[in-house]
């Protein structure tokens, strides 16, 4: 199969995460262990060795090679994210795109005003959604990508150095990380292949931090409310509208920190807001979380009881801080885009990814593109042409 025929399989399976449904014992869903049966088959037609499937999923192999160097380390994520439907989907090949707005379906146009980055397919082949779902290339073009280049090395019997492929589970929900088994690995640097524009490398990444705020209200029988309820919902309203206007994900970019409601719920007796905080600047992040608590904190006050509670999990950090410690890193960048006579330039990943915690763990793992864009809705597409040169791209990290 060419490598558009492995990402067509390997969108076909709907592997949603759910955080609510998360546990220490087993991935979110089940259909991640069907994808992952699947490659374990792939993997062992392949030749790998030590190949299994952990308790969460997580396909681990290793091809040991002929050319005597360390091992290098390459992730995908299975699972997709449940911010849109991953089911039944509707894949279709745009060949030879000619910069035009994309018609996705009789009521939604995927227009090049509001998504610029397609100007720069044109000339390429994409695969689309019919605007219905998510398309799954975070990360099944990760996968796919994988994949063919191991097929390149192996079917073709050409001679390489170690490589190490863990395909993991949950990624979307922040536990990838957590998913593999790094203790049993090899390698000591590596690589996730899950993200954009193959012309951008990441080497840093958001500081990160969830919050949850409960709110505690009085629900009093509105004929007679009057100095006597506290309607939990206001009070929602009242925390929200206390934090920086222009600090949403809506108004950032680039370095710039956000906070992000994901989910508000509730009644006039109880209502509870989640958030997710996300800042590069670890100090930056630590004030923003201080800022949070005095807003709830200035409510309390403000009702002179204790109905706000503000509270703050740090999940990940920013890896750039160890990986600029490791330049043998970044010379393996420079030489996969030499040998392809292309130029990346270096861009801080607006989001979290399974390389941050896996490097804080002691694997340097940096994050490559795989031409994936709009990930998470149904304006997803895949640029065919970027994957195919990464795939080749990487193949000069075990030539």
């Amino acid at each position: 199969m060419n490598i558009v025929e492995k990402f067509l399989k390997y969108v076909s399976y709907d592997t949603t995460s759910f955080d609510e449904t998360s546990s220490l014992e087993k991935a979110s869903s089940d259909e991640q262990y069907k994808l992952a049966d699947l490659l374990e088959k792939e993997l062992k037609e392949l030749g790998g060795e030590e190949i299994y499937i952990n308790k969460f999923g997580s396909v681990h192999t290793y091809f040991p090679g002929n050319i005597s160097r360390e091992p290098i380390f390459l992730n995908a994520h299975m699972d997709t994210s449940s911010s849109a439907s991953g089911k039944n989907i509707k894949p279709r090949i745009i060949k030879n795109y000619d910069g035009k707005d994309i018609k996705l379906n009789e009521n939604t146009i995927m227009e090049v005003k509001e998504f610029p980055s397609l100007k720069k397919s044109i000339g390429h082949s994409l695969i689309v959604t019919d605007g219905t779902t998510l398309l799954g290339g975070d990360d099944k073009a990760g996968i796919a990508i994988i994949m063919d280049m191991l097929e390149y090395f192996i079917k073709n019997k050409i001679d390489h150095s170690p490589i190490e492929v863990v395909f993991s589970t949950d990624e979307e929900i922040g536990l990838g990380a957590e998913h593999i088994d790094v203790d049993k690995l090899h390698s000591k640097i590596g690589f996730t292949i899950d993200g954009g524009d193959i012309n951008y490398v990441s080497i840093e990444n958001f500081n990160a931090a969830s919050m949850i705020v409960n709110i505690q209200g009085r629900s009093i029988h509105p004929g007679s409310a009057k100095d006597k309820m506290i309607n939990a919902i206001n009070v929602g309203m009242e925390f929200h509208t206390s934090l920086p206007r222009f600090m949403r994900p809506e108004d950032t970019e680039n370095r710039e920190g956000f906070y992000h409601i994901t989910n508000f719920e509730g009644n006039e007796e109880f209502s509870k807001l989640e958030y997710i905080i996300r800042e590069h600047d670890a100090n930056k992040l630590n004030c923003m979380i201080d800022y949070a608590n005095l807003a709830g904190k200035r409510i309390n006050e403000l009702y002179k009881k204790d109905i706000v509670e503000v509270k703050i999990n740090k999940s990940y950090k920013n890896m750039k801080d160890i990986v600029i410690q490791h330049p043998e890193v970044l010379e393996l960048v420079n030489k996969m885009y030499e040998k392809e006579n292309l130029t990346y330039e270096l861009e801080p990943i607006r989001g979290g990814t399974d390389g941050a915690n896996l490097t804080f763990k002691g694997l340097i793992c940096p994050n490559l593109g795989t031409g994936d864009y709009n990930c998470h809705g149904r304006f997803e597409y895949v640029d065919i042409d970027q994957m195919i040169v990464m795939s080749k791209m990487l193949t000069h990290l075990f030539e």
